[in-house]
């Protein structure tokens, strides 16, 4: 019997790394829809989805039809490729899946090869004005890597993620990620060390591109923040205004009026889910996608602001440095939870240390840290993890709500 050609079958395919000739070479044999978009690449260790969704509601408030294409998805499959904040519909989807069944097979095409050919033929159709485009790991050889001509780069921070596959130093990241910069392109970078910066100059110059960063912002009372002289306003962590910032010169430099009164509320209105996100009021619940240190030191340094006492709950993934986050967070928290969750190839017994309590399941975990009547409850780690939990938290509220 054939196997079931549908989503479950899409994410069982491995990402192959084979460069980008097969990905290359399908999108060729329909027409490379690629080069017919007006695309922003972005690429970054953290921050790519938030920049992102704040880029997307600046673009939309300036009245752009607006694609995006991101990873991992939070909630289901299709969340990766929108149009204006709306899902691709899971029919759409299978139907560009069966026909490009020929080339998937042609090309032994992995998941997320199969997300952008499909992605960039959906947009085309759509007829979407601009696409950013997030790549998945790295930027040189990522399977997002094959516009000749984008509108603009944005290469967001550059930390230590990947290192098995993106190298062990700063520089050697740094060059993965400027692998997106194409020869006579504009590339804006948000904060980065000084070793990243030297990289980026490097690359920037011998591709005759022009390279500027984010300017300065001046951080006001609560939420607020100050950049090119115009006050906006955000939800969520206080780390967000970096992101918000580079939105901002990203949108500025794409021509977009960021100091309409539609683009202020349009940063005051976005929010990313899984990064710093309230799901719950009573007690008062946080998701963050913290995967990596320099994630996790940024939620740690917003947490000083939290109401106490904190809770947190953590789990990531083996090949992340769990065991340095974890600590990070119990200085930063009053109660640490450390667990497990099915895909983490790590086990919560291997974290165990003193000053925090470590149950196997992680749907045990949350309940426990449920049960604390003040303060902040922040569930962190993978962003795998945070997918699950939302998934169970959401889902349990409505069958709260359901059985009033």
């Amino acid at each position: 019997m054939s196997e079931i050609r549908d989503i479950e079958w899409v994410m069982r395919r491995k990402n192959r790394r084979h460069g980008l000739e097969p990905i290359k070479a399908a999108l060729h044999e329909i027409s490379d829809p690629q080069d017919t978009l007006r695309t922003v690449h972005i690429a970054g260790t953290n921050g790519k989805g938030s920049t992102v969704n704040y880029l997307r509601a600046l673009l939309e408030a300036a009245g752009y039809t607006t694609g995006t294409f991101t990873s991992p998805h939070l909630v289901h499959h299709c969340d990766r490729i929108r149009i204006n904040g709306k899902w691709i519909p899971e029919e759409t989807f299978l139907n560009y899946l069966r026909e490009d069944m020929p080339l998937i097979e042609k090309y032994d095409l992995g998941m997320f090869e199969i997300d952008t050919l499909i992605s960039l033929q959906w947009f085309r159709d759509m007829k979407a004005d601009i696409i950013l485009m997030e790549t998945g790991l790295g930027g040189r050889l990522d399977n997002t890597n094959v516009f000749r001509h984008p509108e603009l780069n944005i290469i967001t921070t550059i930390a230590y993620d990947h290192t098995d596959i993106l190298g062990e130093r700063i520089q050697q990241i740094a060059f993965e990620k400027a692998g997106i910069i194409m020869p006579g392109s504009r590339c804006v970078c948000g904060r980065l060390n000084q070793h990243a910066m030297n990289v980026i100059r490097r690359a920037a110059s011998r591709r005759h591109a022009r390279l500027s960063t984010v300017r300065p912002y001046r951080s006001l009372a609560g939420n607020s923040f100050a950049y090119r002289e115009q006050t906006y306003e955000i939800q969520g962590a206080q780390y967000q205004k970096n992101n918000a910032a580079l939105a901002l010169e990203a949108a500025y430099l794409l021509g977009v009026d960021i100091k309409s009164e539609a683009s202020v509320k349009a940063i005051k209105n976005a929010c990313w889910a899984g990064r710093y996100e309230t799901v719950r009021e009573h007690p008062h619940v946080i998701l963050d996608g913290a995967h990596n240190e320099e994630g996790m030191r940024a939620l740690c340094e917003t947490l000083k602001h939290a109401e106490r006492p904190v809770t947190a709950v953590f789990s990531a993934l083996a090949d992340k440095p769990e065991r340095k986050m974890a600590k990070m967070l119990l200085r930063s928290s009053d109660h640490l939870i450390l667990t497990h969750f099915a895909n983490a190839r790590a086990d919560a017994e291997a974290l165990r240390m003193d000053g925090a309590v470590t149950i196997g399941s992680w749907k045990d975990a949350v309940d426990e840290a449920l049960q604390t009547e003040e303060g902040t409850v922040v569930i962190t780690g993978s962003l795998y993890f945070i997918s699950l939990v939302r998934e169970y938290l959401l889902k349990d509220d409505r069958n709260e709500a359901e059985s009033r």
